[in-house]
């Protein structure tokens, strides 16, 4: 399989030092017209941050219940650790951040469990729901963008941004669905439901992006869905090479020129799309 080690940080230095020498640095990024696309209905995103109650690695756990769950860990300060998972959901684990999840999910439902804070992208699959697991609820996505703080201690609170989510008790099985522009917390073991309208909780979880050992097609995927661009890799082996890469409020355009400099691919842009190949 195509695999490279490449150096991010010298390709980042590299396209920094020509903008500055071109004195480009403080002109208006070139922007990438949108496409219009036709989303396959089984990507309708579900979008979720969590808050519960820790160098980043994968590992096994032990505990005979969850024998076969890997766990995912973020314990860097300032980058958002970004994961695509077997279904093509994506996670954005903050500081602190930890999700379990099965290699492969199987059965009738696709079911993970969080500690810390998270944004999840969830793709949509009708007849195998996604889970989430935290101290005191169920959170059930069904088909929705939605910010979600639990703690240890109890403490949750839900902000749906579009679409809907149910929020189910686990100790007397009450169920709550919330909507765009709704909220809901859980206070003193009941859930309360008002109204919320704050439409930028999400913009944080995509301004610094670190992915670790990840494909490139996962990696231009993210891109593609926070961009609302379209950027393309060509050749199957490509899409399959492993990227440890940063970014940092960089746009479509510095992105896609990083990732091209760090693994020496070629790149260029026709009408409203960038093609990414080997050379």
């Amino acid at each position: 399989m195509f695999r490279k080690e490449p150096n991010t940080d010298v390709a980042w230095c590299a396209l920094y030092s020509r903008l500055q020498n071109e004195n480009l640095l403080n002109e208006e990024p070139v922007q990438i017209k949108q496409r219009k696309r036709i989303i396959p209905v089984y990507w309708a995103a579900a979008c979720i941050i969590a808050l519960l109650g820790t160098t980043i690695f994968f590992l096994y756990n032990s505990d005979k219940k969850s024998a076969d769950l890997l766990t995912l860990q973020n314990t860097e300060n300032e980058n958002i650790l970004v994961k695509t998972l077997e279904d093509g959901s994506t996670v954005y684990l903050t500081s602190n951040a930890s999700v379990s999840y099965p290699k492969s999910f199987s059965g009738n439902k696709r079911e993970i469990s969080l500690k810390g804070e998270a944004l999840f992208d969830v793709a949509k699959n009708p007849s195998k729901p996604f889970l989430i697991e935290t101290e005191k609820v169920t959170v059930k996505v069904l088909g929705t963008a939605f910010k979600v703080k639990s703690s240890a201690e109890g403490d949750f609170e839900l902000v749906v941004q579009r679409g809907r989510v149910r929020v189910t008790e686990k100790v007397n099985g009450n169920s709550i669905v919330v909507t765009a522009g709704q909220s809901v917390s859980f206070i003193d073991n009941h859930l309360f439901k008002y109204s919320n309208k704050d439409s930028n909780i999400f913009n944080r979880y995509t301004s610094k992006m670190r992915f670790k050992d990840e494909t490139l097609q996962n990696i231009v995927h993210v891109i593609n869905q926070n961009n609302d661009s379209f950027v393309v890799l060509k050749g199957d082996l490509l899409k399959a090479s492993r990227l440890n890469v940063q970014f940092y409020k960089n746009n479509v355009n510095e992105m896609t020129q990083i990732i091209s400099m760090a693994l020496n691919l070629k790149r260029e842009i026709r009408q409203d799309t960038i093609f990414i190949s080997q050379p």
